[in-house]
C-alpha cells in the first residue's frame, strides 16, 4: 500500500485544494451576479423607452401566477461532529465491540454544486427538483483502541450525490428598487442522497508501548489498518432558511442557509487489513473480517445560487 501522507501534509493539501475551489466558485458567481445585474438595467430601460402605455413584467408580484425556472449555485458544506461506531451484525466480528469504542471526527469544510428546476406558484410558493454534488470531501478523524496511544489519526474520502424534492414559501418582503422586492423564504424537502466512502484507514504512530505489536517498520513505517469502503443510499430531509435578492427582471440571487439530514455513511461488511511490523522489521498484514461500521451524516451548509425564471 501506498505510503500514508504525514497529518500536516494532509491538513496543508486540504486547505490549497478547498481554498482554490471556493475562490474559483466565488469569482464565478460573481460574474454572473455582474452580468445579470447589467442586464437587467439594460432590459429595464428597453421596456421604459416603450412608453408609459406598456406596464414591466414584475416576477412575483401576482401572487395567482405561476413562472418556470432554473436555478445553479454552490454551497459551502460542513458537517456536523459524529462518530463511526459498529453498525448491524451480518455474523462478522465487530471493530470496536463496545459502546467505548469508535472513531470521532468529522468532514471537512468544502463546496457542493447544485442545479434545480422547478415553478413558481401561486400564493407565494416555489417547488423544485434538485440534484447536487460533492467529490473529495476528507474525513478526519481519531480512533480510541486500548494500548494505541492518544493519537489514533483516521482519514477516508466521501462523494455524494443527492435528489431532492424541495419547497418554499416566499414572504412578502421589500422592495430595494421599483418593482424589484426582496424577498425572504423558508423550505423543506425530502429526496435520497448517494454516497461512496473510500479511502479508509486508521493509523497508530504513537502507541502506548513504541516496541510492541504496534512498533514501526524499519523504514519509520506506521502501523495501520485499512478498512472496506461502502456505497449506499439513504432517505433524505432537509430544511431552508433564505433571502431572495433580485438581479434582473426574471433573476435572482439566493441566498440560504440549509441543515440537511442524510441519515448514515457506512463501510460495508469485509475485510480490513491489519498492516504490522515483526521485530526483524518484516511487515505483515492480516485479514479480518468484520460487519459494518456506522456514522452518522447530517451538514449545515451556506448556499449561494442564480435563479432564472422563464
Amino acid at each position: 500500500m501506498a505510503h500514508l501522507k504525514t497529518d500536516k501534509e494532509h491538513e496543508a493539501g486540504r486547505h490549497r485544494i478547498g481554498g482554490a475551489r471556493l475562490r474559483t466558485a466565488l469569482l464565478l458567481l460573481v460574474a454572473a451576479v455582474w452580468l445579470l445585474s447589467v442586464h437587467g438595467q439594460t432590459a429595464a430601460a428597453a421596456d421604459d423607452s416603450r412608453g408609459a402605455g406598456t406596464a414591466v413584467p414584475v416576477a412575483g408580484a401576482n401572487a395567482a401566477s405561476s413562472a418556470p425556472y432554473l436555478s445553479a449555485g454552490v454551497a459551502l458544506i460542513r458537517s456536523q461532529a459524529t462518530r463511526f461506531v459498529d453498525g448491524a451484525d451480518a455474523g462478522d466480528a465487530a471493530l470496536y465491540g463496545s459502546r467505548h469504542r469508535f472513531d470521532a471526527g468529522d468532514l471537512g469544510d468544502d463546496l457542493q454544486f447544485l442545479l434545480a428546476v422547478g415553478a413558481r406558484l401561486p400564493y407565494r410558493l416555489r417547488a423544485q427538483l434538485e440534484f447536487g454534488l460533492a467529490r473529495g470531501l476528507d474525513w478526519r478523524g481519531n480512533t480510541n483502541y486500548r494500548a494505541s496511544g492518544g493519537r489514533q489519526p483516521s482519514e477516508a474520502t466521501l462523494d455524494t450525490r443527492h435528489f431532492l424534492l424541495a419547497g418554499f414559501h416566499d414572504f412578502p418582503g421589500w422592495e430595494i428598487a421599483p418593482g424589484r422586492p426582496m424577498r425572504p423564504f423558508l423550505g423543506a424537502g425530502l429526496g435520497v442522497t448517494g454516497y461512496r466512502l473510500g479511502g479508509y484507514a486508521q493509523r497508530f504512530p504513537e502507541p502506548d508501548d513504541p516496541q510492541g505489536s504496534l512498533r514501526r517498520g524499519p523504514g519509520g513505517q506506521v502501523p495501520f489498518t485499512a478498512l472496506p469502503g461502502g456505497i449506499g443510499r439513504n432517505f433524505t430531509w432537509r430544511l431552508t432558511a433564505g433571502i431572495a435578492i433580485p438581479v434582473g427582471a426574471r433573476s435572482h440571487l439566493d441566498l440560504s442557509y440549509r441543515y440537511t439530514d442524510a441519515g448514515e455513511i457506512r463501510t460495508d461488511a469485509g475485510d480490513i487489513a491489519i498492516v504490522r511490523y515483526r521485530e526483524e522489521g518484516a511487515r505483515r498484514e492480516i485479514p479480518v473480517r468484520i460487519n459494518e461500521t456506522t456514522a452518522d451524516y447530517r451538514t449545515h451548509a451556506l448556499l449561494a445560487a442564480l435563479r432564472f425564471e422563464f
